[in-house]
């Protein structure tokens, strides 16, 4: 999730017992383990035009750090592209 949607906001680093772990004072990582540099748009590799531009908005919907930003599955389920022919 870090290397699609970049690091998470500081509000979560700094309420997690595990965050210093991961991450540094400024938010930083600090994982042992390198974050690889991808994007949505380059692991999605099917689909073409509109409906690959309606899955990806899917996806933001559903990934988003903080869990009342993210649509609930009744709200994916009303969306474009679960309704998209």
């Amino acid at each position: 999730m870090i290397a699609i949607k970049g690091p998470p906001p500081r509000e979560i680093t700094q309420n997690s017992v595990c965050a210093t772990e991961f991450f540094d004072g400024e938010g930083g990582w600090k994982g042992a383990i390198k974050i690889p540099s991808i994007s949505l748009e380059t692991l999605e590799e099917n689909l073409e035009g509109e409906p690959r531009l309606l899955f990806l908005q899917f996806l933001r919907k559903m990934l988003q750090w903080k869990p009342e930003e993210r649509m609930s599955a009744r709200e994916l389920l009303d969306g474009p592209w679960l309704r998209s022919p």
